[in-house]
């Protein structure tokens, strides 16, 4: 199992990465890593057949070698995106303090979900205390905690992708991560 931090991406999908997204290509090389990793999230170990994401490793939407590609629950990758689910689509809740690590946040949340649970009994439980504002620093992020909460999503700004330039100028800024 992977060790899951808090993490942000600097380049998001273009409209040519969407539209690769629906090609049978896509399907294909999606299908082949989900088998591969047997459907089991490399974060978390939950193992679905359904709802499983396929996660680019290295940041970059047009990597799809083997190796950079990895399946992931749909929560541990908005904890490794949480920029975005912080930001722009207000689910995600940034914590200093916590009884377990990200990996166990995730896994027990999921499961006391299950049980119906509300966040409030979730958060207690966790021992997620100090609510703190989410910054764009992997160092500050590393040392914090995520919490998906059942918020609808603010889908304002759903869809939001960048050009083809905006992206390789942010995948080349990369490097001085």
């Amino acid at each position: 199992m992977k060790k899951l931090v808090l993490s942000y991406e600097l380049a998001w999908r273009t409209e040519e990465d969407k539209k690769f997204m629906r090609t049978v290509e896509w399907k294909n090389i999606r299908k082949k890593i989900l088998d591969r990793d047997n459907y089991t999230c490399q974060y978390c170990n939950v193992q679905r057949k359904d709802h499983m994401q396929v996660n680019h490793v290295d940041g970059n939407p047009k990597n799809h070698s083997d190796e950079n590609l990895e399946v992931i629950c749909a929560s541990c990758h908005k904890i490794t995106h949480s920029g975005l689910w912080v930001v722009v689509f207000k689910i995600l809740d940034v914590y200093e303090e916590s009884k377990y690590d990200q990996n166990s946040i995730v896994r027990i949340t999921g499961k006391m979900r299950d049980d119906g649970k509300p966040d409030e009994e979730i958060i207690k439980f966790l021992g997620l205390k100090k609510l703190v504002l989410w910054q764009q620093d992997l160092e500050y992020l590393s040392k914090l905690y995520g919490f998906v909460s059942s918020r609808k999503i603010d889908k304002k700004n759903y869809g939001t992708t960048l050009t083809e330039e905006e992206q390789q100028s942010s995948l080349k800024k990369r490097d001085k991560w």
